[in-house]
């Protein structure tokens, strides 16, 4: 009878193994985009198909690169070389591309990634790897639906993703953190502790070193995948195609002669004047709705002392959010800042403040500011390109009897007008007028009561919850400090007068 019970508790261990494996290997084939035994060749989709390494290893290239584009190597590689090495390192690699395309796959692979990172710091590469090409790849790879499935395994499972075509530093932070495979094995750029050769090695892979790398790393939790992606960086707005790269260049010296004379149509000439002269050059600015009148007309003129001016309170797309709203009401408005170059103060149209972080002194300032004539404040402190709105500073509504919300958006077709570098960040509105068509859409919002008995905290979020209706966005409680920390390594703290 033990003899029994025992073979028949053999039994059923080996049969729940089995059945382990069998789910195990479904769902990771499932990844896979491949069908059971049972499914016609009909009804095969005609996706991508990943390989399958080892026992737990995926192999991601097919993925990441469209088959339909023989270019889809070169944009991720460009855009390491454009936006870590310059542009002249961007057009060195679109010169020699034509007779990079000659070589076989992985020849070209090693002769790209050598123009893209040679010379380049090792935290930079990193920064690009994990600040730029994430949002690339959300746009322009092939199957993103069949790589966000990984976020429907157990938890017990464990999945690497294994590159051919990609040294592991420029699509580590894209597979591990946004998707949620567990580790990505691949070649690294061979170099030193602060530079890169721009040679790859290690690219051979056994399921001995895919086993040693699951090994090494612990697992994630897969129901906290596919993630959104609220931050990133880099310049360029559009998919760096051969052609779209070649057209880039040749249009760039008009857009640095086109932004010279925006920025002096802005400065020099009158307010109801730059926006329709602007106008003539491509700069738009569309508005919604009625716009409000002068705090000052309100009170009429029989009013014993002066109301001071209108908050306005948006939220943060780039640098020129409080010049998109002057050209709506066709009137300067003053604006503040946390983070302001010399450069940027010196071209503004407006007058603009800086703020110090320091709670009271900067109630002091924007208290000032508001006291002479309209103020538009950015309660966000930073901008954000994608439709999120971050965690609003409730600093603003203890200033005013009441606050106008403005939802303001940006358009831009090449280049993208906000960095967390501060050198870059100087040339953020230049970088917004560069482009052929800029568009600012603004948007005045119903007037919010701050001294209804809400805490300042409850107004804030009610304009967060206002401006993210009007445009459709999402409210977070993601801060100044996340972006930077993701984007920047830093916390985005600058030094202030």
């Amino acid at each position: 009878m033990e003899v029994c019970t025992a073979s028949t508790t053999d039994s059923f261990a080996s049969r729940a193994l089995h059945l382990h494996r069998f789910i195990r290997r479904r769902l990771v084939a499932g990844i896979l985009g491949r069908r059971g035994e049972a499914a016609t060749p009909a009804a095969a989709a005609p996706l991508p198909r990943a390989r399958r390494i080892g026992e737990d290893g995926l192999g991601v290239d097919a993925l990441l690169l469209k088959p339909s584009s023989p270019s889809a190597l070169f944009s991720p590689y460009f855009l390491v070389a454009v936006e870590a090495g310059g542009y002249a390192r961007g057009l060195a690699l679109l010169a020699l591309y034509p007779a990079l395309r000659a070589l076989p796959h992985g020849a070209r692979v090693r002769a790209m990634a050598m123009v893209a990172f040679c010379g380049l710091r090792r935290d930079e590469a990193a920064r690009i790897g994990r600040a730029v090409l994430p949002r690339h790849f959300f746009r322009a790879a092939a199957d993103v639906p069949a790589l966000e499935a990984v976020g429907a395994l157990p938890e017990g499972v464990k999945v690497a993703a294994v590159t051919r075509s990609f040294p592991a530093v420029m699509v580590d932070a894209f597979l591990t953190e946004y998707v949620g495979f567990d580790v990505v094995v691949g070649a690294e750029v061979k170099g030193g502790a602060r530079y890169v050769t721009g040679v790859m090695e290690g690219g051979e892979l056994d399921t001995e070193r895919l086993g040693l790398a699951l090994k090494r790393t612990e697992k994630k939790k897969k129901k906290d995948y596919p993630r959104p992606m609220v931050f990133h960086d880099g310049r360029l707005a559009f998919t760096p195609t051969p052609a779209a790269v070649l057209a880039m260049y040749i249009y760039l010296p008009f857009a640095v002669a086109l932004a010279v004379v925006r920025i002096a149509i802005y400065v020099l000439l009158p307010w109801r004047l730059s926006s329709v002269v602007a106008g003539l050059t491509g700069v738009r600015v569309r508005v919604i709705g009625p716009t409000p009148t002068p705090a000052a007309a309100e009170d009429g003129a029989a009013a014993a002392e002066p109301r001071g001016g209108r908050l306005y309170a948006c939220n943060h797309r780039t640098l020129l959010d409080p010049v998109g709203i002057a050209c709506a009401l066709r009137r300067p408005v003053a604006a503040v800042t946390y983070s302001l170059s010399r450069l940027s103060e010196v071209l503004s149209p407006i007058p603009l403040r800086r703020l110090t972080r320091s709670r009271d002194e900067d109630r002091r300032r924007m208290s000032s500011m508001l006291a002479r004539g309209d103020v538009v404040v950015c309660p966000e402190g930073t901008t954000c390109r994608e439709p999120y709105l971050l965690r609003f500073s409730p600093l603003f509504a203890e200033l005013a009897a009441e606050v106008t919300p403005v939802a303001v958006d940006a358009r831009t077709a090449v280049f993208y007008a906000t960095s967390p570098s501060p050198v870059a960040k100087s040339f953020d509105s230049v970088h917004f007028l560069m482009n052929p068509r800029p568009e600012y859409i603004v948007q005045f919002l119903e007037a919010v009561n701050t001294e209804s008995g809400k805490s300042s905290i409850e107004v804030a979020n009610e304009v967060q919850r206002a401006l993210a209706s009007a445009l459709g966005f999402e409210g977070t409680a993601l801060t100044r400090k996340d972006k930077y920390l993701l984007l920047a390594g830093n916390e985005g703290v600058v030094k202030t007068k």
